[in-house]
């Protein structure tokens, strides 16, 4: 077994991974919990969460960066054989506590009854001692991240299931990645949801065109022009989003431009394609530089007044030219809305003067917006209260 805790800093890992059939991935995780025989983790590259079983890490690394350079194609794929997996400790202890949430009743009486049987102690909120929270499709996002604050392990009903039957816990779970999706919707999903079972009562919502005017273009997998290697796999972060139209009844997919960016902790970002590709060259590189997000913190449009009251009169919907419908004394719901940069924890990170890793020399704190623009041109404002902004070049002034 490669699994080493201190190499888990600040609740990240980054590692080789050997699945049952013996087959290597990478993987770069963050909120990392340790329990047991197992660690589990918000997955960067794959947006989701991911349980690990300890045996079957290969490798682990001090740094993404070092993870992302090593070469799976060298020969590791098929030399490292399935680890040998003995019955998880944690299905062998009996202190155990679950906590079931987001469960209609039957399904929870059912998945209550299964943990009793096993001795297992059933609490009904997140607790320091929490073993598992246990989540339904109705489950709620903020209880996930506050479970994985205190170290519980986050289960599905069919992982929990799977764990009671074998003492395994699958590797992933659709049901929980579903739910972080669901929180990851964007204000026009939700302002059509909205639309759709609204009944008398409506609220006026924002809701901003998206514009085929992008603030990057990819060529070979890269944005053009940057100062900072951003690969095109950061197109959704960048609220760049393939959009169905519609003109003359014809459909048809555009590429569209919001303003509701989305960098998550985890990314990284290389001052040269070289980090991708080359280590060690990159490391020897002059201006060599790196940018990981700690914390985030999105952008979009936060409500910041509300006008409650009875509407009587004429309403037109969606502005069209038609009859207008007579309403008298409708409950009308209006919000005043303002639109919030989203906030940015941001690590710089640069060679050791050997040139053998990179140590953190900063760390920066930006919105969203601001971030973008040092991404695109290697500098950014530093801003203290009485001084004057000042033009911060990340880069040394060969970068500019």
């Amino acid at each position: 077994m490669m699994f080493d805790l201190k190499k888990t800093n600040n609740r990240e890992a980054f590692f080789l991974y050997s699945n049952a059939e013996g087959n290597v991935s990478k993987h770069a995780v963050m909120n990392v919990v340790n329990k047991g025989d197992y660690i589990q983790g918000y997955s960067v590259s794959r947006r989701s969460y991911r349980t690990f079983r300890k045996e079957r890490i290969v490798t682990m690394f001090d740094t993404q960066a070092e993870l992302e350079a090593f070469d799976l194609a060298s020969g590791c794929r098929d030399s490292v054989e399935p680890a040998p997996i003995s019955r998880s400790q944690l299905s062998q202890n009996g202190s155990l506590e679950i906590c079931f949430t987001g469960f209609n009743k039957q399904e929870k009486d059912e998945l209550t009854a299964l943990a009793a049987s096993s001795r297992l102690k059933v609490r009904s909120g997140v607790t320091a001692k929490l073993t598992f929270l246990c989540c339904g499709a109705n489950a709620g996002w903020r209880k996930i991240e506050e479970a994985n604050a205190k170290g519980a392990l986050v289960l599905s009903g069919d992982q929990f299931r799977h764990f009671m039957a074998t003492g395994e816990i699958p590797y992933k779970s659709e049901e929980v990645d579903s739910i972080h999706t669901e929180n990851d919707a964007t204000d026009l999903d939700k302002l059509q949801a909205l639309k759709e079972n609204m009944a008398a009562t409506f609220n006026t919502l924002r809701s901003l065109p998206r514009s085929n005017i992008l603030i990057a273009q990819f060529v070979d997998g890269y944005a053009v022009g940057w100062r900072f290697a951003v690969k095109s796999v950061f197109k959704e972060a960048l609220d760049i989003k393939q959009t169905t139209a519609v003109f003359d009844g014809y459909k048809y997919e555009t590429w569209t431009q919001g303003n509701r960016y989305e960098f998550h902790r985890g990314d990284a970002f290389y001052s040269d394609k070289l980090g991708y590709s080359d280590w060690p060259a990159f490391l020897k590189l002059k201006h060599a530089a790196i940018l990981k997000v700690r914390f985030e913190c999105f952008a979009g449009y936060e409500t910041v007044a509300t006008l409650d009251g009875l509407f009587s009169g004429d309403f037109v919907p969606e502005h069209l030219i038609t009859e207008p419908k007579v309403f008298d004394r409708l409950p009308l719901r209006i919000e005043s809305q303002s639109y919030d940069p989203g906030t940015l924890v941001i690590d710089v990170l640069r060679p050791t003067p050997d040139q053998e890793r990179v140590e953190r020399v900063e760390t920066l704190s930006l919105t969203q917006d601001e971030f973008i623009a040092l991404l695109q041109t290697g500098y950014y404002w530093k801003k203290e209260k009485g001084h004057a902004p000042a033009r911060i070049d990340i880069l040394g002034e060969d970068g500019v």
